[in-house]
């Protein structure tokens, strides 16, 4: 029987296994009982794998990431270090358990904060769910409250616990956090957005960098990220439009194909990307990505 392993590696591109130094302790995603689950034709976190882990190990690297700098609007500037799925071991926005990024790519002047995407939406605030106890922690509504889970009064229930994405978020989203905002602006898929967005400005900040917040995903008509890109990742009412760039796979390989040297390494991962895309969106719709 093939092991777990194997059937990764056979679901990765082969100039991006290198990437990976320590298979065994790699923070791989997993399902309930624990299993790996990037064998998975439809999976993220391999074609994640794919595109950056190719670009970290490339001679590439530096001339690539410097054009993706310039595409979404911060300073180029290598020499650059890619690591991926990075977490905030500073814990920057003072979360209980650090934001883990499917990729970080460090320049001498940026960082880019990459959230990869493939067949399935952006994550929701866990505080309007209704926990074991039938309560929800929020209303959904940005706006003077009390937890019923600690008995925190606070306008965001994360607020209430020392989580600090009201700290960026005026800035990055020219929102009052004084103010009250019904519903909450990043009540649905826009939290997931706006917490990338707010660790690449807590980055930056940290680091003296300028920072971007880069949405990556596969473009195809099926997949709802990418439907989601065509309409605006955040609320058109919503300033800070800017506060995370969408780019697809394809773009990217695009621009390695454009700039790289390697035109047999881009060309083969611009046909290993496409396959992978075709193959995910010939599966029956309903299926959950991981």
């Amino acid at each position: 029987m093939i092991s777990d392993l194997q059937a990764v590696r056979e679901n990765l591109f082969p100039a991006s296994l290198a990437a990976i130094e320590d298979w065994q302790a790699f923070p791989w995603h997993r399902d309930r009982t624990n299993r790996i689950q990037a064998y998975k034709a439809h999976s993220s976190q391999a074609i994640a794998i794919d595109v950056f882990g190719a670009l970290k190990m490339s001679k590439d690297r530096d001339r690539i990431l410097d054009a993706i700098a310039e595409r979404v609007g911060v300073a180029p500037g290598g020499p650059w270090a890619v690591t991926l799925e990075w977490t905030d071991t500073d814990r920057l926005l003072g979360e209980p358990r650090p934001t883990q990024v499917d990729a970080l790519a460090v320049g001498s002047a940026s960082a880019l904060v990459i959230e990869c995407k493939f067949t399935e939406p952006g994550g929701q605030c866990s505080q309007t769910a209704v926990s074991r106890s039938g309560e929800r922690q929020c209303n959904g509504n940005y706006e003077d409250q009390i937890n019923r889970g600690n008995g925190v009064r606070s306008r965001c229930a994360l607020t209430g616990k020392s989580i600090r994405y009201w700290e960026y978020i005026p800035k990055v989203f020219e929102l009052d956090p004084g103010v009250d905002h019904t519903p909450c602006p990043f009540r649905g898929e826009a939290y997931q957005w706006m917490r990338n967005a707010v660790l690449a400005a807590a980055i930056g900040k940290h680091r003296n960098l300028q920072a971007a917040a880069l949405a990556a995903f596969a473009d195809h008509p099926s997949f709802p990220t990418a439907r989601k890109v065509k309409r605006g990742l955040m609320d058109p009412s919503l300033a800070g439009q800017g506060a995370i760039t969408p780019i697809s796979y394809q773009q990217i390989v695009a621009i390695a194909r454009q700039v790289g040297r390697d035109r047999a390494l881009w060309n083969s991962l611009a046909a290993w990307v496409d396959h992978k895309i075709t193959r995910a969106a010939s599966r029956k719709p309903g299926f959950q990505e991981v």
